[in-house]
């Protein structure tokens, strides 16, 4: 076991890595109420074409099967798990996202006990054809439901529209179409692929003893005959740098209607903390420019061509890069107008030092303030492991970084050749 102590913050941080490859992280918070403790894969709804274990062939499994699997891990043959967790002082919980699946659980009372429940309920799936053919109905509703939320169905449409190829323009959940395609085989393939110790990661965070915490995990996972995990190897994404379609509309029931101007971009080959730098510095870049406290966000609220439903959005991943900003408006043109020319006045100006220092500032408040939540630092650090940075070297990153550095980056990413214009209009049919 190794620790590290970060005394900017007073946060010290518990490792080890288990014989059979699990990577156990505890951050201890005496005097903390609840503990909060997250185990997790780093296997999402990209992950659908990979070699099995053993074989040389690539295998294709249904869009969806990462977030299937996780409903079923709840499911035992002697019925589901949430009584349990909750008979012992715990909520539990999971979700799947485009990379990872994390299960979940905060607790006041019993946390070894609940700790080993959870790695119990993991380690044992339980698969039938019958109980994956009951769960398809759960699931498809699930779908219907969010497709017929607007925000989601822009979403998607705007993802389907910067991507030939990619997965990233999939739902996590799937389709209906692909859900009803996934068997017991699928799971078990994806299961047995994905869900190795050493694919996973746990962490502890809340009033605990670290050895004693680590010690219960160890003891608990060599009981465990596993061989030895070979590479995970996945299909690489042959993505065209190009957007797919330049302008998509849906026309929809609604009461107002929306709008998305999105810029599509090339993923770097870089290392995992300049990309981590990158995110952090495109997003001090945004909020800079169309922040509330903003000029230009004051001027298009009062002109009507935006409300308080605006935002924006950067994903800076291995495989995918895109910008997008959205918002209720009818006035389509006019938003995407002003986006430009607030986009080529900073790559042109770049931007004010004092206002740069006060946001970082301001941002490394926001973050230290969050360390007093179990549930975010939990959460967090599982995010960034997967993303190859300590939670707590991103106080370091935000702090090296300079205007000219974000001016650079937003130079660097910005293509106004690459952009996709996506709305949901009015149904006046």
């Amino acid at each position: 076991m190794t620790n590290k102590y970060y005394e900017q913050i007073d946060e010290t941080v518990f490792e080890e890595t288990l014989e059979n490859g699990l990577k156990v992280v505890v951050i201890p918070k005496k005097g903390f109420y609840k503990t909060f403790v997250t185990y997790t894969t780093k296997f999402g709804s990209l992950d659908h074409t990979f070699k099995p274990h053993g074989e040389t062939e690539y295998a294709t499994v249904p869009d969806g099967v990462a977030h299937f699997l996780e409903h079923k891990l709840f499911e035992k043959e002697e019925g589901d798990v949430f009584t349990s967790f909750a008979e012992n002082d715990a909520q539990v919980n999971a979700f799947t996202t485009f990379d990872r699946t994390s299960y979940l659980f905060s607790a006041t009372d019993h946390v070894h006990d609940n700790i080993i429940r959870l790695l119990k309920m993991i380690e044992s799936p339980y698969f039938t054809e019958q109980t994956v053919e009951k769960e398809k109905g759960i699931i498809a509703e699930e779908i219907k439901m969010y497709q017929e939320q607007p925000n989601y169905k822009l979403m998607f449409q705007t993802l389907g529209a910067l991507y030939h190829k990619h997965p990233v323009q999939i739902d996590i959940a799937g389709s209906v179409e692909s859900i009803y395609k996934i068997t017991a085989d699928d799971l078990y393939l994806s299961y047995e692929t994905f869900y190795h110790p050493a694919n996973m990661v746990l962490i502890v965070v809340g009033n605990v003893d670290p050895e004693e915490t680590i010690e219960l995990v160890r003891e608990h996972e060599a009981t465990r005959e596993l061989s030895e995990m070979p590479p995970i190897e996945r299909q690489p994404f042959n993505e065209p740098e190009s957007v797919h379609q330049e302008y998509v509309e849906t026309k929809m029931e609604i009461v107002h209607e929306k709008s998305m101007v999105a810029f599509k971009f090339k993923p770097n080959s870089i290392s995992d903390e300049i990309r981590v730098k990158n995110d952090i510095e495109m997003m001090l870049a945004l909020d800079l420019m169309f922040g509330e406290q903003t000029d230009f966000y004051q001027k298009l609220l009062e002109q009507d061509v935006i409300d308080d439903t605006f935002g924006y959005q950067f994903a800076n991943e291995a495989t995918y890069s895109y910008l997008i900003l959205a918002v209720s408006t009818d006035k389509h043109e006019q938003f995407k107008s002003a986006i430009f020319e607030e986009l080529q006045s900073y790559i042109e100006n770049g931007f004010d030092v004092s206002e740069l220092n006060r946001l970082r500032k301001q941002t490394l408040g926001e973050i230290v303030s969050s360390l007093n939540s179990p549930e975010y630092i939990a959460n967090q650090y599982t995010k960034f492991y997967f993303e190859g940075v300590e939670l707590f070297r991103l106080i370091d990153i935000l702090e090296s970084i300079t205007v000219d550095s974000v001016h650079h980056t937003l130079k660097s990413l910005i293509n106004f050749d690459n952009v996709v214009e996506s709305r949901l209009v009015k149904d006046n049919g």
